[in-house]
């Protein structure tokens, strides 16, 4: 079975390139008007004069059926490009009998010369360079910052990886001196210390990335007062304080005032 091939993605115009392009390439005072017999003609001669020159291709998909009705004149423009599809255009009437070249309802200019259609791929391949340039600098831009990111995120993670070593060792250092039973459970932004203090009961120490060097500190001190309330019957628990808790009794406005 032969090996297929996948053909890279190209972009699409944006609407405010072909505004661009139609606004300095369609220019004029009067632009070009036909009427009856004189739209097919001069669609059929347009038609002809794109089909002998280099860079048009006729969709004859759409030609024979819709000129007819609609003296319309469908092509593509094959500027070279690296980044960007063939745009496809449309040469057709207003309602005003106006000749006016289109890209979809909605965004057309009028044509004052014949020779601005036939002048159309110069003007695609020079948009076509500007826009491929802006396209690899873009992304070489887009890159160069996609390396900042990713080695950034590197240097975070030998950072916690340092701490989450750092704690590790200070806590088997503190376990072995005070013969303490205990497990560590890894976070993304903490460690989670759990100490034994009896058969039946533990205690749960959390400990930041972010502030581990100040908790290092404290933390065999932390540890051993805890114990010893503990050992002495005393129960230390921390929640979040709720709406339905009592009526705090505080002494801070008396020591503010005074």
């Amino acid at each position: 079975m032969p090996l297929r091939l996948n053909k890279k993605m190209k972009n699409s115009l944006q609407t405010s390139t072909v505004k661009k392009i139609f606004r300095e390439h369609f220019k004029g005072e009067v632009p070009i008007v036909k009427y009856d017999t004189e739209k097919k003609m001069l669609i059929s001669e347009i038609e002809q004069k794109l089909r002998t020159m280099t860079g048009f291709v006729i969709s004859d998909r759409y030609y024979r059926y819709r000129s007819e009705l609609n003296e319309s004149c469908y092509f593509q423009v094959h500027s070279p490009s690296e980044h960007y599809e063939y745009p496809e255009f449309t040469v057709t009437f207003n309602e005003q009998n106006e000749l006016i070249i289109k890209k979809w309802s909605g965004l057309n200019s009028k044509v004052y010369e014949l020779e601005q259609i036939y002048t159309l791929f110069d003007k695609m391949t020079s948009e076509f360079k500007r826009l491929d340039a802006n396209y690899l600098k873009n992304r070489s831009k887009s890159e160069s910052e996609q390396v900042k990111r990713e080695n950034e995120q590197i240097k975070r993670k030998k950072i916690k990886d340092l701490k989450h070593k750092a704690i590790i060792a200070k806590i088997h250092e503190i376990a072995k001196e005070d013969q303490l039973e205990f497990y560590i459970r890894k976070y993304i932004t903490k460690v989670k210390l759990v100490i034994r203090l009896a058969e039946s009961e533990k205690m749960e120490i959390d400990i930041p990335y972010s502030k581990f060097q100040e908790i290092m500190q404290n933390l065999r001190t932390m540890i051993q007062t805890i114990r010893e309330f503990h050992k002495s019957g005393i129960t230390l628990k921390m929640r979040r304080t709720g709406y339905r808790d009592p009526e705090w009794i505080s002494y801070k406005d008396e020591q503010d005032s005074s």
